[in-house]
């Protein structure tokens, strides 16, 4: 592993800053105009050349909702990381964003001796949250002009775990300096991610992609076993879907959906929201034990569906539903039109924003219809990005890199029919004129 001398690192001036977590009550607290950062004078991060306070609160209201400053250890480091997040890039570096993007290797042209590289279980081509995600960790990376070259790999939802390591054991043999990325295996990839934190190659994953959650049967340690996890607290988020739900319906049934088995961010909210649903609800999936997780969708909108259809199929009374994953719930929603059963009283609690879920609830006008979301946490990435540079320089990152959350209630202006690309999270920090060369016709 290189590492970089202390404070080596230039920024680009940029825009954005993090966020409060509200999970005991279905809505959003806090103050747009809040100042970022937690006072106190200049940040220990400006000796490795990262300057939260250059966080605009502009993008606070796009990405997380009204928030208010946290004084988490790791709010420093999320700040400093979307502080990077320029919207208004030139030509040529969107021409060599979109180069890395569409290869599996590139040369930043930086002349920098870093690699970085990415670790996908999704992938660009199958699934368009993962290709955003993919995106702002190539332009934060475009940042760093330590970083020379990027390598990246992608499992494309494989469902034979060795794939996932394998890609893994490539990058190591490619030899990168860190790796970013998403375990969409869970414990399944441990053996890997050891491999790389034993060749000196920090490991970091995004979107709470813990490498199986603690106390699981094999799983790693962050912070001890691996570098890193950036994203929410899976209890946190998981008490914020129940408080939607318990809220919303009252008394009734609802049901769960995940994403691909074995992965943590499903598990973790997955367990907490069960405990905190209040006695007039019945779960009609409830999950066989505590190590799994039910309705896994593998975030496959087509597999979303049939797991809504065939849970209607048996409980056309569904009121509520809970899910990481906007757009799938927007196909599933089809299973309804399918079974004639009609779209009220139905409450929804989501973590991701894409907007075609949101454009057809505006469609609807149904009164009775109500979603929350969370955020679409493409930006995370960036953190992992932003944590890894630190890493190398010998700053201290703590092994959970918490961000916060706050639900949202889904209203008119959450569709914007101007949008590059519907499925594209609008809390997404990717500019526009890169999302228009991404998804060009």
């Amino acid at each position: 592993m290189r590492r970089i001398p202390k404070g080596s690192i230039s920024r680009r001036t940029g825009v954005a800053v993090l966020v409060a977590m509200a999970a005991a009550v279905p809505a959003a607290v806090g103050s747009a105009s809040s100042p970022p950062g937690s006072g106190g004078g200049e940040s220990p991060l400006a000796a490795y050349g990262e300057d939260p306070s250059a966080a605009d609160p502009a993008l606070v209201e796009k990405a997380l909702g009204p928030v208010e400053p946290s004084a988490a250890e790791s709010w420093d480091i999320v700040l400093a990381a979307i502080a990077r997040a320029d919207q208004d890039l030139d030509q040529a570096t969107i021409d060599k964003a979109m180069e890395c993007w569409s290869n599996q290797e590139c040369d930043t042209g930086s002349g920098g001796e870093l690699v970085m590289g990415y670790a996908d279980g999704g992938g660009d081509t199958v699934n368009v949250w993962r290709g955003v995600s993919h995106m702002e960790a190539i332009l934060q990376a475009l940042t760093y002009p330590e970083i020379g070259r990027i390598v990246s790999t992608a499992a494309d939802f494989n469902a034979d775990p060795e794939v996932h390591a394998n890609d893994i054991r490539f990058l190591i043999q490619s030899g990168v300096d860190f790796i970013v990325g998403y375990p969409d295996v869970g414990v399944a990839l441990a053996p890997a991610v050891l491999e790389a934190e034993a060749a000196g190659i920090p490991y970091l994953s995004f979107s709470a992609g813990y490498v199986g959650l603690p106390g699981q049967d094999g799983a790693l340690m962050p912070g001890e076993d691996y570098t890193s996890v950036i994203g929410e607290d899976l209890c946190a988020l998981g008490d914020s879907f129940a408080a939607v739900l318990n809220e919303g319906v009252g008394e009734g049934q609802v049901g769960m959906l995940g994403g691909t088995p074995g992965n943590a961010l499903s598990l973790g909210w997955q367990q907490c929201t069960v405990a905190a649903l209040g006695d007039g609800i019945e779960l009609v999936n409830p999950p066989a034990n505590e190590s799994s997780t039910t309705g896994d969708t593998y975030w496959v909108n087509t597999m979303a569906l049939d797991a809504v259809r065939g849970l209607l199929t048996t409980n056309p009374d569904i009121r509520g539903w809970a899910y990481e994953y906007s757009d799938g719930l927007y196909t599933a929603l089809q299973a309804y039109d399918e079974l004639n059963i009609p779209v009220e009283n139905l409450t929804i609690a989501l973590r991701t924003d894409e907007q075609t879920l949101f454009c057809d609830w505006v469609d609807r006008a149904e009164p009775s219809y109500n979603i929350w979301y969370s955020a679409g946490g493409n930006f995370q990435s960036r953190v992992g990005v932003t944590a890894a540079m630190l890493v190398l320089q010998g700053a201290a990152v703590p092994g959970e890199v918490v961000v916060p959350h706050v639900m949202r209630q889904v209203t008119e202006a959450d569709c914007d029919p101007d949008r590059v690309n519907p499925v594209v999270s609008g809390t997404s920090l990717a500019p526009d004129a890169v999302l228009a060369a991404m998804f060009a016709a």
